[in-house]
């Protein structure tokens, strides 16, 4: 500590010869040679670690873990293949609560059950295009073309009202219909008749 300050005092005092042109012994070339000889030597200044501070990134998790913490959450029933594999049943999900539940509600279910036993019966690569309730109740659910790739009869049935009783647990849902890739569709794989809107049944 004490030779840093003697330096930074020699460093002061020759500066203010320089100026002053009171010291001879420095002019000319020698002076500035002195002086470069001398800024080498000061100390260098501390500088801080930047691991101690905080960064954007860590500001930015900070912020996306304060609004998980005031989020609020609804619990939502969505209905997959039981263990059987001829029958539906509801699995609860708790999800973030947003202007376009439903249409949140449904991109849950296509992602598949959290419960080992269950299955999901929509072909792989089916999307979900758009939804839009109308004021009378109709739901109207836009799906990629992925979703024609049903096997049989049977896991058409399921998908469809997998899909309508999810919808159905919300009160401006009555009934659904369906279209593929934008287009008005009064089939899927062919099997069943969606020419009418379907109405939840959760006998199946």
């Amino acid at each position: 500590m004490d030779k840093k300050i003697v330096i930074m005092v020699a460093v002061i005092v020759i500066a203010i010869c320089l100026i002053s042109g009171g010291c001879s012994t420095f002019a000319g070339d020698n002076s500035v040679k002195a002086w470069k000889e001398l800024l080498s030597l000061a100390p260098e200044t501390d500088t801080v670690d930047d691991n101690s501070g905080t960064s954007l990134e860590d500001l930015l998790l900070d912020n996306q873990v304060a609004q998980q913490d005031t989020a609020e959450y609804v619990v939502v029933s969505l209905y997959y293949v039981d263990a059987t594999g001829s029958s539906l049943t509801s699995e609860d999900r708790k999800i973030v609560k947003t202007e376009g539940i439903a249409r949140q509600t449904l991109q849950e279910l296509l992602k598949g059950p959290g419960t080992a036993e269950y299955s999901s019966v929509f072909p792989e690569g089916t999307k979900l295009l758009d939804i839009n309730i109308k004021d009378d109740g109709l739901c109207i659910v836009d799906l990629s073309s992925e979703v024609r790739q049903v096997k049989d009869e049977k896991q058409e049935r399921l998908m469809i009202y997998a899909m309508v009783n999810t919808l159905g647990e919300f009160p401006s849902i009555k009934r659904v219909s369906f279209m593929i890739d934008g287009h008005p569709s009064e089939y899927i794989g062919g099997y069943l008749d969606l020419s009418q809107p379907i109405e939840p049944d959760y006998t199946i």
